[in-house]
């Protein structure tokens, strides 16, 4: 199995922010506002967690800046001391996911209604556009995002019996890990096995383009996605959720 660090190390270069901070180990990430993991402020290593309260004051200004509420994503990587600054200025805790994962052994191979696009594929952001409803900024700012891509990356989608995209994923390798995003399925084909189908063509390519083992991010309360996964030999690894600061102090 692949290491917490490994598996986020993998996170962060499968899914780019648009701009980016360094502080030590930490990373704030800024990116519109679209996704919580590309606007939140990451902690890669639990040692470094010196001058909390300081530093996150620093980086606050800067996501004032751009508009954004101060998020932090706390991981197992995230040290003690980051945790008790956040507990004693009363941070709240929002959005648990969870982490799974998978070796990557004989794979199943690529459905035959699965079709595969560069993600910079205007087809590909078309039916990602139709499928999880996005709006006119949201659109524009996943296309900044693909496009930001520095891994090999690969959109797959699954047409319906009418030929109009079923299901829709994105898959990107990084260091022998394929990371598994944006996981949809029309609401009036759930049930149907369109997730299974197109998740083997995921970990298929994923073995065709170096790819060892395989990680995905799940909300916590997805009962049924995190079954399907499941079912398919993932294990769980690991939880991560969001501290931001309580309403009465961000307003």
């Amino acid at each position: 199995m692949r290491t917490v660090s490994e598996i986020e190390a993998a996170s962060l270069a499968t899914w780019p922010a648009l701009e980016t901070i360094e502080d030590g180990q930490w990373r704030a990430r800024f990116a519109r506002g679209f996704s919580g993991r590309s606007n939140a402020i990451w902690s890669l290593d639990p040692a470094d967690d010196t001058n909390a309260a300081q530093r996150i004051e620093t980086l606050s200004a800067r996501y004032a800046e751009h508009d954004l509420p101060t998020v932090f994503r706390v991981t197992p990587l995230t040290g003690g001391g980051i945790l008790d600054t956040l507990d004693r200025a009363g941070w709240e805790r929002f959005k648990t996911s969870l982490v799974l994962s998978c070796p990557l052994g004989q794979t199943d191979g690529f459905d035959g209604a699965a079709s595969l696009y560069d993600a910079t594929d205007p087809a590909f952001l078309a039916a990602q556009t139709a499928l999880q409803g996005f709006d006119t900024k949201q659109q524009e700012t996943f296309a900044a995002i693909l496009g930001a891509l520095k891994r090999p990356a690969c959109g797959i989608v699954v047409a319906a019996d009418d030929g109009t995209p079923g299901a829709s994923l994105l898959c990107v390798e990084s260091e022998g890990i394929v990371m598994v995003y944006d996981v949809i399925t029309s609401a009036k084909l759930r049930g149907q096995g369109f997730g299974r189908r197109m998740m083997a063509s995921a970990l298929s390519w994923g073995a065709e383009n170096g790819a060892s083992h395989a990680a995905l991010q799940v909300q916590g309360d997805n009962g049924p996605a995190i079954a399907l996964y499941l079912a398919m030999g993932f294990v769980f690894r690991y939880p991560y959720h969001y501290r931001r600061q309580p309403e009465a102090q961000t307003q």
